[in-house]
Formats: structure tokens, sequence, C-alpha cells
């Protein structure tokens, strides 16, 4: 068990003492060899300007076309094509992919772990998932109903999110520690700013929705082919691992006993993203409510905070993580961010003006910007190398923000519909959530906080 202050207790035991049970004994073992991966011979590389430079650009161009549908472009096609019966249309389109990729962006980790392609384990995933993505965007574009619409966005959404899954992935294959805040804050800077691009450019394409969807989708894929092109992805030499009933349902849970520090990201990373899944998933038609303007004339006000937050998240993700790295702190920057987020909601939720609604989005992009960065600089940080399943254990942990991303909006069409419309509700909530979030981050035990391995806790004696 952690100590108060979040370390975990020394053992008085010699080295040549036998622990008390099997389980102990597992335990300790499974320290020595995760001690001796961190202070082995032959430690990760530090990566080019270039290199980083190929990754920042494959993640921005990724993100335009894969998050601007949840934020804007979706709530665009789903009024035009059932105007009436948009909040329960929209809810739909977000929740059903989500739940698909539950399922399928695990399996992809998993899988990945054991492809042994001559192009590397992490670059077939990356370039079908986008190829996947560009032919669900196109359905969606020339969808003429709602039920086309949901086929066409679950079929781009899994294939983004493995795209984006094995990008992650791709990191904590090839990033040291000594660069991944650093890296981390520049990826999730535009994370951010991805989206943001996309709503400027589907905001001009309103009225043509072919356009709107196909052309982020083209400009994804021939961004992340280029970096595919460049990308560092040896081809595995490890001993080829079955794949059965069993080693797939693993894919899908971890032992939080052995590998605390995971579940407490897990679930400090799933209550996060669920109050940002009540966020993006009604912003649009919040606006249009409180100052009475249609969606098409919503798009400015999304573009200019959009600007704003571009400022915002490169603050909050890049200085983040730069810090968390110098000082070996993470959690510090979690915790604040999280309530950041929280009060960012609460503002957007009272809404009266354009100008509060532009400074409630400016703290939530700053927010966000800091917490995605050091987040995942985190996730890299607890992951368990020692059982060389990167693949698998980044699946487990985005699960964290697609499961909320798949019950969230059906969460928040039950609290408009309890609010009889009002839309103000969901922001509170999700305000509630994300300090929640917040909290969750404490137990945690990293970097200068933490002499011991940071994936098994002690067992008992």
């Amino acid at each position: 068990m952690s100590s108060p202050d979040g370390t975990a207790p020394h053992s008085s035991a010699k080295p040549n003492e036998v622990p008390l049970g099997i389980p102990s004994g597992l335990e300790i073992a499974a320290e020595g060899v995760g001690d001796a991966v961190r202070h082995g011979a032959d430690p990760l590389k530090k990566i080019s300007a270039r290199y980083i430079i190929g990754l920042v650009v494959a993640t921005l161009a990724l993100y335009v076309a894969w998050v601007t549908p949840i934020g804007y472009s979706l709530s665009i096609r789903v009024q035009q094509i059932d105007p009436v019966g948009k909040n329960g249309a929209i809810a739909l389109a977000i929740a059903i992919p989500g739940i698909i990729v539950l399922f399928t962006t695990p399996l992809a980790g998993l899988l990945s772990d054991r492809t042994r392609s001559r192009f590397g384990r992490r670059r077939p995933w990356i370039i079908g998932g986008v190829i996947v993505g560009l032919l669900g965007s196109l359905i969606v574009g020339f969808a003429p109903s709602i039920p086309l619409l949901i086929v066409g966005w679950s079929i781009a959404y899994v294939g983004y999110s493995t795209a984006g899954a094995m990008l992650l992935t791709h990191q904590s294959d090839l990033i040291p520690e000594e660069q991944r805040g650093k890296v981390s804050g520049l990826t999730g800077s535009v994370t951010q700013i991805g989206p943001i691009v996309g709503i400027l450019f589907a905001g001009a394409f309103v009225k043509i929705p072919v356009i709107m969807f196909a052309a982020p989708a083209a400009f994804a894929l021939i961004f992340v082919l280029i970096f595919a092109g460049l990308m560092k992805d040896k081809r595995s030499v490890s001993e080829r691992k079955p794949v059965d009933i069993k080693s797939i349902a693993r894919g899908f849970y971890f032992n939080p006993r052995k590998f605390p520090n995971v579940g407490w990201v897990w679930i400090s990373r799933a209550l996060v993203f669920l109050a940002l899944s009540f966020s993006t998933t009604y912003g649009v038609y919040l606006l249009g409510q409180r100052l009475d303007i249609t969606l098409a004339e919503a798009a400015p006000i999304l573009a200019t905070s959009g600007l704003i937050g571009i400022v915002t998240a490169i603050v909050g993700a890049i200085a983040s993580g730069y810090l968390s790295d110098r000082f070996h702190s993470r959690k510090p920057f979690l915790i604040a961010s999280a309530f950041i987020l929280a009060a960012g909601m609460v503002v957007v939720a009272f809404t009266q003006s354009e100008g509060q609604f532009l400074l409630g989005s400016a703290l939530s992009t700053l927010a966000v910007g800091v917490y995605g960065a050091v987040d995942q600089a985190i996730q890299q940080d607890v992951l368990p190398r020692e059982e060389n399943e990167n693949g698998r254990f980044m699946s487990i942990i985005q699960l964290a923000n697609q499961v909320p991303q798949a019950v969230g909006p059906l969460v928040a069409g039950g609290i408009i519909a309890l609010a009889t419309g009002d839309y103000t509700a969901v922001y509170i909530v999700g305000g509630i959530v994300g300090i929640l979030g917040a909290l969750a981050i404490i137990p945690i035990s990293v970097g200068r906080r933490s002499t011991d391995s940071t994936t098994s806790i002690r067992a008992p004696r």
C-alpha cells in the first residue's frame, strides 16, 4: 500500500529473505523487472526536432478531421437532415460510434503489439485508420438520413480513433522520459488547435456538406501518410504471442491492484473527458438558445473562441509540458487544470453575451491544453514497460476518454430532458465531474514523490 505522502513504503526485508506467500513474491519480482527496465543499459534515445515536427503536424491533421465533427460539423449536418429531432439525433450520432470504439480500439492495440509486418507494428494501423476515416467522412457528407449519417460517422470514428491511438502508442514506444512532457505539450496543444482549424474551414462550407467532411479527411490522410513514411517504427523481434480469446479479452482490462497508478490515471481521465463530452455535444445549440442566433451565425463566434483558444491551449500545453519535465512533477498541473476546466464550464453555463462565452471557452481551452499535455506524459510515465505491451495498455487508457464519449452525450441528453431543454444544467454538472477528475489525481505516485516502481504496489509481507 502507499503511504500517506503518496510514495510506496520501503521494505525492511533483506534481499535473501523469502516473502510471505506466492502473491507477494510475484509482486516483488514484477517490481524488480520494472526497475531493471527503467535503469537498464538500453534506454530510449532522444528524438530529433525534425521528427517531433513531423509527429506534431500529423497529429494536427488527424484532429482536424477527427474532432471537428464532434464539436461543430455533425451538429450542422444533423440540423440539416432532422431539425426537429436534432437533440436526440446528435446524441445518438456521437454515442453509437463511441460505444463501438470501446471494442475496436483495445483490439487494435492488442493486435498492433503482435503485428510482425516489415513496415513495423504501428505504421500499418495508422495508415489504415486514416483511410477508413476518409471513407466514413464521405458517407456522412452524402448521407440523406440520420441512420446513414450514424453509419458513416461510426466508420470514420473507428478509423480516426485507431490512427490516433497508434500515434500515441508510437510516442510511448519511442520517446524517452526526459522528452515526454515537451513532446506531449506540443502534440497536446495541436489536439486543441486541430478542431479550431476545422471549424474555421467547416463554417465556410456549411451549405456543401461533402466538402465540409471530405476536405478535412483528405488533409489528414496526406499529412499522416507523409509522417508514416518518416516513422522510426522498427519491425518487432520479440517472441510472437498467440492471438486467442483469452489474449483478446486481456486487451480490455488490467489488474488495478498490480498497476494502481494506471488505475487512477484511468479514473481521472474518464471523469475529465466526461465533463468535456457534456460541453462539446451541445455547445453550438447553447449559443443558439442563449444569444438567439442561427447555427450558421454561431460559426464566427466559435471561430473567434477558437482563435483565442489557440493561444491559451498552446501556452497551457507547452508551458505545463516543459515545467512538468523540469520539476519532475505532473500531478499539480493535472489537478489545477481540472479545476480551471470546471470554472470555464460554469462561466459558459450562464452565458448572456458573446464576451462571456469567449471567456468561459478560453478558460476551458487553457485547462484542456494543460491537462492534455501532462496527461499524455503521465500515461507514459506509468506504463508497465516490463510487460512489453504498450499498445495494449495505451489502448486501455484510451478507453478512459472513449467511454465518456460514448455515454456522455446520452447522459447529457437525459440532463437536458430533465431541465426541460435548458443547456445550463449540462455545464454545471460537467463542472462538478471535472472537479472529481482532479481529486482522482491525488493518489497517483509518480515523479519526485515516488522512489519506487510506478507500475506496481508493494505487496504486504
